[in-house]
């Protein structure tokens, strides 16, 4: 596929401060990539350079073909954007935010009406101003505004701050079906089960550099699994599992119940446990929090 952001060597430089550090990845069409790190990693600023909204020191960054920030209008013609402190006009009613954003974008909100339906924002909601408004109120008509254009590229940072849990539940179903029309997203978040669930890649930035970058999957799918195994009776014996890769966690009192974590190759491990007469096994994959601090701490920035 072709790729819809394209980033090489990306560095920004405040006087002596390296904010971002030699950066190189790509999106491509229908992709949804994770981007990750803690606060003060080099996120927000990388996706500022992306946007065009500061200059980078180094690099190059191309959008849907155009090279920035020499074509900059038709590299964004595209894009709908969401921002990590999304601020609005205190006293200009969310109506009046949606009509004043809609109009500085080229396309047309056709999806206005649906999203402001989807996202329970009436027209009692859209008629109240901006400073009566929650933070979830707000983040909402984010959401509203960055997707009203049906954009091919959404970039969006931290997209379900202060929503419940329902309307986190319909922005992963948006931005799927923004997918299955055929766009992209760059997505950064700190709820690491929401990035799991709604990106194909990710990316892991530390102190500016890119440590990691690779499926989703990769970074749980080969790593450990934490397993429960319940057995029909006590064993006389735990030997089978003296297997390379298995750590105990827990061992329960009645002995019929055990807990442990495996990495590696699952056949040598069901094999084992066929001989002991198992009632319950669950084996769930690390998930990508826990992936996300194992590749963190392990990396040297």
């Amino acid at each position: 596929m072709d790729a819809v952001v394209s980033v090489e060597g990306l560095v920004k430089r405040y006087g002596q401060t390296e904010a971002v550090r030699d950066v190189s990845f790509s999106i491509a069409e229908t992709e949804a990539f994770g981007y990750l790190g803690p606060n003060g990693a080099g996120k927000t600023t990388t996706i500022r350079c992306i946007l065009g909204l500061i200059k980078p020191t180094a690099g190059s960054i191309r959008i849907h073909g155009h090279a920035l920030p020499d074509d900059l209008n038709n590299a964004l013609a595209d894009v709908g954007y969401l921002p990590g402190e999304f601020a609005l006009w205190p006293s200009m009613t969310g109506r009046e935010c949606l009509d004043y954003l809609g109009n500085l974008h080229p396309h047309a909100p056709a999806r206005a009406s649906e999203l402001l339906d989807r996202f329970e924002l009436s027209a009692v909601e859209l008629d109240r101003q901006i400073r009566l408004y929650s933070r979830g109120m707000k983040q909402k008509i984010g959401i509203v505004q960055a997707f009203q254009h049906e954009p091919k590229l959404v970039v969006l940072d931290e997209p379900t701050e202060g929503l419940d849990p329902m309307m986190k539940e319909r922005f992963v179903d948006l931005l799927a079906e923004h997918r299955a029309r055929g766009g992209a997203a760059l997505l950064s978040s700190h709820i690491l089960s929401e990035v799991e669930r709604a990106t194909d890649r990710v990316g892991v930035l530390k102190n500016g550099r890119l440590v990691r970058v690779g499926p989703t999957e990769d970074l749980t799918g080969d790593r450990v699994r934490h397993c429960t195994v319940v057995l029909k009776s006590e064993p006389s014996s735990l030997e089978a599992l003296r297997l390379p890769g298995l750590s105990w966690t827990q061992q329960d009192g009645a002995a019929r119940t055990l807990h442990f974590d495996y990495t590696g190759d699952m056949e040598p491990l069901v094999r084992a446990l066929s001989s002991m007469h198992v009632e319950e096994f669950l084996a769930e994959p690390e998930s990508l929090s826990e992936a996300f601090f194992d590749i963190f701490e392990s990396e040297q920035a």
